[in-house]
């Protein structure tokens, strides 16, 4: 009798949290993974997908894309699992006045998971909102993260253009009072300089569009700003938050070669960056596979590292037990130009190849299966009686 609901045979298996990078097979038995081991008979399935030739890792988790509120928001569905991506967090799309209408319309309807970064203003992430300072209240947003922990996993503090510090300081008081963490998307203003920005935040914050050319991280000089080296040894945290505006090879590439690698990969997908610099999560990784990146640190960057960051390490992983995220990769090698995104324009890196997502499996559900790994071959369409009147 078949020990699994679904077999995945040959693949290279990828599971940062466990420490496999080598060809294993996966089984899995109603909504989680119930092994990962070498060579399992086929009979053990009773549904095979051969994955030989592609990676098998736990289901890609996007830290920073757009669901909810902002105009350029997509539903889950089809900015996630097209990509690989089971886990999503809506980056400060919701605040506290606006996380229960979110939650109703899109977070209930979606077969993706979702988590939220709740905006440091009430309103949310819609349009000029976000420079009302009346309406950054830590204390509600604090409560209302304290309220629904299951869903909201941190602060997010974003374009506030004013002089002061009122959005930063009000943002990671929020992350202190209900004990998560503030993520910031802020360029520097001569009131408020970046390395002073850093400095205010904790162990544990971070920023996101971290190579953004409109926040240069490489100076004149050609290397990383010492204020992010010294930042980043204090454990402030770093996401690439690729976007339409906020990514450059000519930030992430030097960047790299100098040892100064993301934390967590991340797409800020939305309407615009869709089609035109490609932020897709497979997209995305595959630029930093070009730049020189490992798979197995770029897949740990897109799994297990942000599960750790938003405290849900019962994701990102294979360790039987968990649930079955999982997500099939495939390496398309032939030529390929990966675009960036900002102030230079679209610029292009020639690269040997690139990632697609070939199966995404949530909670035991093949949600996507771009070959039809997983289906049954056209010919052996079973006969009815086709003489209907």
């Amino acid at each position: 009798m078949a020990s699994y609901d679904l077999l995945i045979k040959g693949g290279h298996v990828i599971d940062a949290a466990n420490g496999i990078d080598e060809v294993m097979d996966v089984g899995i038995a109603g909504r989680v993974v119930a092994g990962v081991e070498k060579d399992i008979p086929e009979s053990q399935g009773r549904r095979v997908i051969d994955a030989t030739g592609k990676y098998v890792t736990p289901g890609l988790i996007d830290l920073h894309a757009h669901t909810a509120v902002y105009s350029g928001a997509m539903f889950p569905e089809e900015m996630c699992f097209p990509y690989g991506v089971t886990t999503m967090v809506d980056c400060g799309g919701s605040g506290w006045r606006t996380f229960d209408q979110f939650n109703d319309e899109i977070i209930k309807k979606s077969a993706v998971r979702v988590f939220a970064l709740l905006n440091i203003v009430g309103k949310g992430m819609d349009g000029d909102v976000e420079q009302d300072i009346d309406d950054m209240d830590a204390e509600l947003t604090a409560a209302k993260i304290r309220q629904r922990s299951d869903i909201i996993v941190g602060v997010k503090v974003a374009h506030f253009q004013g002089k002061g510090w009122e959005s930063i300081d009000r943002g990671v008081k929020a992350a202190r009072l209900s004990d998560t963490f503030v993520l910031v998307d802020q360029n520097a203003k001569p009131t408020r300089t970046f390395e002073d920005m850093l400095k205010r935040l904790r162990p544990g914050d971070g920023t996101t569009h971290c190579f953004g050319y409109g926040k240069p991280m490489i100076g004149n000089d050609g290397k990383v700003k010492q204020h992010y080296i010294d930042a980043r040894k204090r454990g402030i945290k770093f996401d690439v938050g690729h976007g339409n505006n906020s990514f450059s090879f000519s930030m992430a590439k030097p960047a790299l070669d100098q040892g100064f690698p993301p934390d967590t990969i991340s797409t800020d997908m939305h309407r615009s960056s869709l089609h035109t610099s490609r932020a897709q999560m497979t997209e995305v990784m595959s630029k930093f596979l070009a730049m020189g990146m490992p798979m197995a640190e770029v897949v740990a960057r897109s799994t297990w590292e942000p599960a750790k960051w938003i405290n849900h390490t019962e994701l990102g992983t294979l360790t039987p037990g968990a649930l079955a995220d999982v997500t099939i990769l495939e390496f398309q090698d032939r030529p390929a130009g990966l675009s960036d995104s900002g102030p230079t324009g679209y610029r292009i890196m020639k690269a040997e190849g690139r990632l697609i997502n070939q199966v995404t499996i949530k909670d035991g559900i093949i949600r996507f299966d771009y070959d039809g790994l997983a289906k049954d071959d056209w010919a052996e369409t079973p006969t009815t009686d086709l003489n209907l009147p």
